[in-house]
């Protein structure tokens, strides 16, 4: 395979690359081929303090990350420009988040007071199940303005609940029946609000990985909901570290090449290189693996001959058609970014010295 080497100016153009728009909005938007095209007024939401207190970055970043990427499936990214809150307002997401009483009906959490069944044989007492609802706006142009054409959900659902002294975990099962209902609460909702009406709703599921975890949580459920009918159904998204039982027993092929590429790194220099990688599984695949690897390097030809093994031993990743991520790091500055989209034959390298 042939590796496309290009300076960090030519890499971050790669990043956001120009692709011209075709939903009739501008045509001079600069953009990635596949996005959306982001409105010209864009104003991040009013939710966003919100979002960065209750979220950790990871876990953020995933959640909208996938919610974009799902939302292609019924939001053509050439038929539509992205916007995000501009329904929920903060006093309308404050009160979604609260308990379900008779002075907030809306309420997305379980009634003050209320056992919860977490699955697993044990009740919670006042359990918090609904973190955060995150959501975006799909716009089309009519006449000379923009309306909203559409808009995407993700309801944001914590597991992990406190009882006494420790915690309890929610069986998945549990979570997606409780996190279901409440989707289609939540859509009942916000057809009632002005602006809505009868525009197509997409909702999805996301269940958090603990507080203290490394990885991201992942999608457990999504809707559409046209002309007020639609139901939930299950996805099966997570992510898992690489090298570990759990992507042994998943994928043995992936496993194994991965522990042949930390083996062939780990006798390059003196000093000792980790090798890592976090990999997101969805329906039971791999579809992204995130390699990290710190290292100590002296020279600008360590250096090159660090990301030449890489990319030879990476290439065994080919047959599984993923997404591939790289990041060589020297003392915890990123040094090299390599990326491959599952479709592409080259990967893209940006040397950042």
């Amino acid at each position: 395979m042939k590796h496309k080497i290009v300076s960090l100016l030519c890499g971050l153009l790669f990043l956001s690359a120009c692709a011209p728009s075709q939903n009739g909005e501008n045509p001079n938007i600069i953009r990635k081929e596949g996005d959306y095209a982001i409105v010209d007024d864009f104003n991040p939401s009013v939710n966003r303090s919100y979002h960065g207190t209750y979220l950790p970055i990871h876990q953020a970043l995933e959640v909208g990350s996938r919610l974009v990427e799902l939302s292609k499936q019924h939001f053509d990214v050439s038929e539509y420009s992205l916007a995000e809150g501009k329904i929920i307002t903060l006093s309308r997401l404050a009160a979604l988040v609260r308990r379900e009483s008779a002075t907030n009906p809306i309420g997305l959490n379980p009634p003050s007071g209320s056992l919860f069944p977490s699955g697993t044989g044990e009740d919670i007492l006042d359990a918090v199940l609904v973190s955060d609802v995150l959501e975006l706006n799909f716009m089309q142009k009519r006449g000379d303005e923009l309306s909203l054409a559409g808009i995407s959900i993700a309801i944001v659902l914590n597991p992990s609940q406190s009882v006494g002294l420790g915690r309890v975990n929610v069986s998945a099962e549990r979570m997606y029946e409780y996190g279901s209902d409440m989707g289609r609460k939540l859509e009942s909702y916000l057809r009632s609000l002005a602006g809505v009406g009868d525009v197509p709703i997409y909702i999805t599921l996301y269940s958090l990985a603990s507080v203290d975890a490394i990885l991201p949580g992942g999608m457990i459920g999504e809707g559409l909901f046209l002309s007020r009918s639609g139901q939930i159904t299950s996805l099966n998204e997570y992510w898992l570290l690489i090298p570990s039982n759990a992507s042994n027993e998943l994928d043995p092929l992936t496993h194994s090449v991965f522990l042949q590429l930390k083996s062939r790194l780990q006798t390059l220099l003196p000093e000792a290189i980790g090798v890592f990688a976090k990999a997101r599984v969805v329906n039971q695949r791999i579809d992204t693996m995130i390699i990290e690897v710190n290292s100590n390097v002296k020279t600008y030809t360590e250096l090159l001959a660090l990301t030449q093994i890489v990319l030879n031993e990476v290439n065994d990743f080919e047959e599984r058609r993923m997404d591939i991520k790289i990041h060589i790091k020297n003392l915890n500055s990123t040094l090299v970014l390599i990326e491959k989209k599952a479709n592409d034959d080259e990967f893209t390298i940006i040397y950042l010295n």
